[in-house]
């Protein structure tokens, strides 16, 4: 666990951290408006999300990011404080192959934006059982 200033983006958080960007685990809170369901996807923050793929991993034509206060009221953290964790609020988490693929240790924000947590991706797996895809670019 590290302790840091406030960050706002993927990279401040990485140079913070003295990390790579690439072993950030960019959390994202989406909501599937039609059933009102949450899901979690997970990935590298430095790929970016390809909604097409997110789509076809999940089977669903509408899905898209859950609004800000939809975050809040569901994960009690604000975005881009969201622990990659869908567990935590019995909502689904997707991670994206490209968070394992760049290395051992995935690095992640803890609920704030000022504590992070560095963990085996190996462990992550273990902790969360993810179900794991490709919907990045």
């Amino acid at each position: 666990m590290t302790t840091h200033r406030p960050t706002k983006t993927s990279e401040e958080s990485a140079q913070v951290r003295g990390v790579t960007l690439a072993s950030g685990a960019k959390a994202m809170l989406l909501k599937q408006e039609k059933d009102n369901i949450f899901l979690l996807i997970v990935l590298s923050a430095a790929r970016k999300v390809s909604w097409k793929l997110v789509r076809q991993m999940v089977g669903t034509k509408k899905v898209n990011l859950a609004p800000p206060e939809d975050v809040k009221t569901l994960t009690k953290c604000i975005p881009g404080a969201v622990p990659p964790f869908g567990s935590l609020w019995g909502v689904k988490t997707y991670v994206d192959q490209s968070l394992f693929s760049q290395g051992p240790t995935i690095n992640f924000n803890a609920g704030l934006r000022t504590t992070s947590f560095s963990m085996s991706g190996e462990d992550y797996k273990k902790v969360e059982n993810p179900t794991i895809g490709e919907f990045t670019e």
